[in-house]
């Protein structure tokens, strides 16, 4: 079925009757004066006459013909491609997927090599009238000609950050639609099966497959360096180990902290181990996990966090049976000692972290201690609805369910300082050099204490927020990570920048970012590559179509030849116009001939 790019064009079709009208007011009929002598040419006038009025004919046939068709080539008529050269003004966007994984490298080139070649064999068929986006993995939508666009295909470098196909095309979907013209999207990608997802919308989609076989690879997909501070007496990062098509093969593993001698070991694709190290002084120091060069360098190496510090001089009272229980395992793993250095349990004179008393009428006398110490926070009234924790960082990695709980109130109108919080409210404050918690250690306030992250939370709040210390976080580039309210800076490389307290940060760079409040080292947040790039195993066209109905997988050479027929439209305008040039040349024969025989 034909369609039109401008249909209101075709109004234009009403000129075609002009050729008509004229011809009708110039026609004239003589008066018929018959002379004798010349009733002898009377034949031959007839015959000629009829030559005429068949010229007459046919000069306003072709007159109307030549106004149709160029109202027809004005208005932007498609139809169906099979047997049309060109195409439509054509609306495209191309998912060019350079994550982590297209850096692999198969027969001595790197995936990302095919997939630019595609691209830009594309974008070299499009039409300036064409529309065109480029997605990649940065997620942002870049528009321009093709020639822009070209460039920026061929400066493209596999990225750190994950690209979410189904995502990606959803996002496509959605810009296609505002556009008034045909089209549809087009990814070219290495396509991992882990990356491929269910998508959004509707319209056409072709996808550029590549024909060689998935690549082997061994790639880090964790490492831990345990609990934190290490102590004077060493520690260890546990390495994870992923891979594809590397069942029961073993790779080098090689873990450093500092400047201090690096330990290898053998690591079995698929497993973990720790690899013990010694503890550099105290102070924060990086600990790195790398493999040996293979087809994918870009998941070889991973980074984390050492804090070292001796364990903290704490006293806690024996009373609280849970807290101290808790303190005296610690204590038996040289984690804590006691000591005057942190109050656990009730405020002290130098650091402290304070838990709701066990009598509620010793409320008044702890805020008005509170008042007196400076602190920003203060205990509310007391809170009986059942919640979960929000967050996991400080609570050991889990959500624990509070039943009772004390609100914490601001003495200004911030909230600075707030660690963990329970239905979106603080449950855990630092001011200062005191941490105040919301309910007491005791199963009939919260789960905590029968879990077996109460042993860490303990372990993180002695050892780390109650001397300042406040977050050791990890992230994935280009995911939003939400940053402690008093952190002011994030140092990444010897490149500070400033953020505002408590917001989503989006680390672009892989490494360890530090996590400042002022001058002080509060925190750091580990980024590195997503695990599931190690996984070079590609979607079958079976998981493709489920995933995405009605898509049309075809191999890389046939990318042009489908990319812009997504939108099964091919463009008219060029065989009308060299109709309207015949029409033009035989009107101007056809007048020319009826001017010489007039």
């Amino acid at each position: 079925m034909i369609s039109f790019a401008a249909p209101w064009v075709l109004g234009g079709l009403l000129a075609a009757s002009l050729p008509m009208l004229l011809h009708l007011f110039a026609r004239r009929d003589p008066p018929t004066v018959v002379f004798p002598a010349t009733r002898y040419l009377q034949e031959s006038t007839r015959q000629h006459l009829r030559r005429l009025t068949l010229q007459h004919w046919l000069l306003l046939l072709v007159r109307t013909l030549l106004i149709v068709v160029l109202v027809l080539a004005a208005a932007g008529p498609t139809r169906p491609r099979a047997g049309v050269i060109g195409h439509a003004p054509t609306a495209l966007v191309i998912v060019l997927d350079n994550s982590l994984s297209s850096g692999a490298v198969s027969a001595g080139v790197p995936v990302l090599t095919a997939l630019r070649a595609a691209a830009r064999e594309v974008l070299a068929a499009a039409r300036p009238d064409d529309d065109l986006w480029l997605f990649t993995a940065d997620g942002v939508p870049h528009r321009g000609d093709a020639a822009a666009l070209s460039l920026l295909v061929d400066s493209l470098e596999p990225s750190p950050r994950r690209l979410d196909l189904g995502v990606a095309v959803s996002r496509a979907r959605e810009i296609l639609a505002a556009s008034p013209k045909l089209g549809g999207v087009l990814v070219v990608s290495d396509l991992q099966a882990s990356a491929v997802s269910q998508i959004l919308g509707s319209g056409p989609l072709v996808v550029a497959r590549p024909e060689d076989p998935a690549i082997a690879n061994v790639g880090i997909a964790g490492l831990s360096a345990g609990p934190q501070p290490w102590l004077a007496d060493g520690g260890g990062g546990r390495v994870t180990v992923l891979g594809t098509g590397t069942a029961g093969k073993s790779a080098p593993i090689t873990v450093r902290v500092a400047d201090r001698p690096p330990k290898q070991q053998l690591l079995s694709s698929g497993g973990s181990a720790t690899v013990s190290v010694s503890t550099p002084p105290v102070g924060w120091w990086i600990l790195r996990a790398e493999l040996d060069p293979d087809e994918l360098r870009g998941d070889d190496i991973w980074v984390s966090v050492v804090r070292v510090a001796p364990p903290a001089r704490a006293a806690w009272s024996d009373a609280d049976k849970y807290l101290a229980a808790a303190a005296e395992v610690l204590a038996t793993n040289r984690r804590l000692v006691r000591g005057s250095e942190i109050t656990v349990g009730a405020l002290g004179t130098g650091a402290s972290v304070v838990f709701p008393p066990a009598d509620a009428a010793s409320l008044g006398a702890l805020n008005r201690g509170l008042e007196a110490r400076g602190s920003a926070w203060r205990f509310g009234s007391l809170v009986g609805s059942s919640a979960l924790t929000d967050s996991g960082g400080v609570v050991g990695g889990g959500r624990e369910r509070v039943t009772k709980r004390y609100q914490l109130i601001p003495a200004g109108s911030g909230r600075t300082g707030v660690l963990a919080t329970v239905g979106g409210d603080p449950w855990i404050v630092r001011s200062g050099r005191i941490v105040l918690v919301g309910s007491r250690m005791e199963p009939e306030w919260t789960s905590l204490p029968v879990s077996a992250r109460f042993m860490s939370f303990i372990d993180a709040v002695v050892n780390r927020l109650a001397r300042g210390e406040v977050a050791l976080l990890d992230g994935r580039p280009g995911e939003a990570v939400l940053l402690p309210d008093l952190v002011t800076a994030v140092s990444v490389n010897g490149k500070t920048t400033m953020i505002e307290g408590g917001s989503a940060y989006r680390p672009y760079q892989l490494g360890v970012h530090f996590l400042l409040a002022g001058r002080d080292t509060v925190g750091a947040l580990s980024v590195n590559p997503d695990p599931r790039e190690s996984n070079l195993e590609r979607a079958s066209d079976a998981t493709i179509r489920d995933a995405w109905h009605g898509a049309e997988i075809v191999t890389p050479a046939r990318a042009v030849q489908s990319a812009f027929a997504v939108g099964a439209r091919g463009d008219l305008r060029g065989p009308l116009l060299w109709l309207a040039l015949m029409f033009g040349l035989a009107e101007i024969g056809l007048a020319s001939s009826r001017r010489r025989a007039a």
